[in-house]
């Protein structure tokens, strides 16, 4: 009896240190905000104009910002499948938006970021795109969206977005959501502010476990519509759109010059960067009044906030107006880190979301994950900046972009380009034919992948989406 009551006792002693441990762990704020490019934050000086993001600038004045982050694939599903999962698109074949990531093998094998957290006893919530997903009709609500590891999901586990709040009257502009105005609704009825609202609820209900809780804000994301306070806002201010030097095609390579261009009327017009603008900003208000929940909210002390954008936009560069390319424009992210306690602090060397996964394990406290790809960033933190630490962005099996503190390189099946960032920030002198940049490549080229992964199959819609 006594040998029961001593196996009794060191069984309670055991669940109470297994509490204390889970209880004296970090809560987190995982936040994504939808092709947020650098022309947000003040500090990256991305914007060819001002932009106003107070709160994501209060927030870089006292965290840890990235200055040179990136994507690893430059459009929303294949970037956010990579973060949510730990591993890169030439590991999986997951490049495009049309690539059903849920019908891959590869992710069954592993433990998704949100189920990673609730193995080692956190409560997770999410709400808002965290997968990939758009507004419109159910199916893309829905989106490329996994059930695995969360607790709850808003707006439920079917639609990972409200209902968009739109003008009952769109302008008649560019092709499809290339189009922008004021939508003349109350701003209660945007869906980010709706997902805002839950989330704050969810900081402000009492936990019996630490919290994994992440929001995804949609806007910048196309259609630029916003209410009409924020469009109105840069109604007076000079607005200089982004241009091209002419001639800025002549030593690229033409099929990368001329891999994509969208809307190139539009270049060096002021509506397309007023739309955009007025998202950013109205986005940026979503992002402080989360912020300001969080510090009302009982877990204030003793949260790591973490803030990301999938991929960035061009907005006119190189005679694009979208995604989907390798250029710096499109893989350049805004990537913050703030932790209780910490001081200011800008990190220069090269970064990618794939490192975003093992770093918040390493911040937590918890084990490494053996099957990320990526790298812990605290150490990079803690020491000088490596200019020579290289990071992979691909946008399919043949074309890849590497990018360290210094230098990208492009690399195609049958062509190549080298730019020199100190130089030529705007990426437009290929320097690949130079004297002295076959060495820079031959470095760069050991961060390509030696047999990346096909691509997967286009995802087929239903007839009626």
């Amino acid at each position: 009896m006594k040998k029961i009551t001593t196996v009794i006792f060191l069984f309670i002693l055991h669940l109470l240190a297994f509490s204390l441990s889970a209880t004296g762990r970090p809560n987190i704020l995982f936040v994504a905000i939808d092709d947020f490019n650098d022309w947000g934050p003040t500090q990256l000086d991305g914007a060819p104009f001002e932009v106003d993001t107070p709160n994501f600038d209060a927030l870089a004045d006292r965290g840890i910002l990235f200055t040179n982050a990136h994507c690893n694939a430059p459009s929303c599903n294949p970037s956010r499948t990579s973060i949510m999962s730990g591993l890169h698109p030439a590991s999986t074949g997951v490049y495009a938006n049309g690539h059903d990531w849920l019908a891959n093998e590869r992710f069954d094998e592993i433990l998704l970021l949100p189920e990673y957290f609730q193995r080692h006893g956190y409560t997770t919530l999410g709400g808002g795109k965290i997968y990939h997903a758009n507004q419109g009709n159910d199916f893309n609500r829905e989106g490329l969206f996994s059930p695995r590891g969360w607790d709850d999901f808003f707006p439920s586990f079917n639609f990972q977005l409200p209902v968009p709040s739109m003008p009952d009257i769109k302008p008649k502009r560019g092709e499809g959501n290339f189009n922008w105005g004021g939508t003349g609704k109350p701003l209660e009825d945007m869906g980010d502010h709706k997902v805002v609202n839950w989330a704050i609820d969810q900081l402000e209900t009492p936990q019996d476990k630490p919290l994994f809780l992440a929001v995804g804000i949609y806007r910048p994301h196309m259609p630029w519509f916003v209410p009409d306070e924020f469009y109105d806002h840069y109604e007076d201010v000079k607005i200089t759109p982004p241009t091209n030097p002419d001639g800025w095609k002549k030593n690229i390579p033409e099929s990368l010059a001329n891999r994509w261009e969208r809307h190139k009327e539009y270049v060096g017009k002021p509506g397309p960067s007023r739309g955009y603008a007025a998202c950013v900003t109205y986005a940026d208000f979503e992002l402080g009044r989360l912020l300001r929940g969080l510090e009302a909210s009982p877990l204030a002390d003793n949260t790591i906030v973490v803030i990301w954008s999938d991929h960035g936009w061009h907005l006119g560069e190189k005679d694009h107006f979208s995604k989907f390319t390798l250029w710096e424009e499109s893989t350049r992210v805004p990537l913050l880190i703030l932790k209780p306690g910490a001081n200011k602090q800008e990190v220069d060397t090269a970064v990618s979301l794939l490192d975003v996964y093992p770093t918040l394990l390493a911040l937590a406290g918890l084990p490494e994950n053996e099957d990320n790809d990526g790298q812990n960033l605290l150490p990079i933190i803690e020491s000088e900046t490596d200019l020579n630490r290289a990071i992979l962005t691909s946008d399919n099996e043949h074309y890849h972009a590497v990018r360290d503190g210094r230098y990208r390189y492009l690399k195609s099946d049958n062509a190549e380009a080298l730019f020199d960032h100190f130089n030529d920030p705007r990426e437009f002198n290929n320097i690949a034919n130079q004297p002295g940049s076959a060495a820079i490549i031959k470095r760069l080229s050991k961060s390509l992948p030696s047999n990346p992964a096909a691509s997967m199959p286009q995802r087929k819609k239903p007839d009626d989406a």
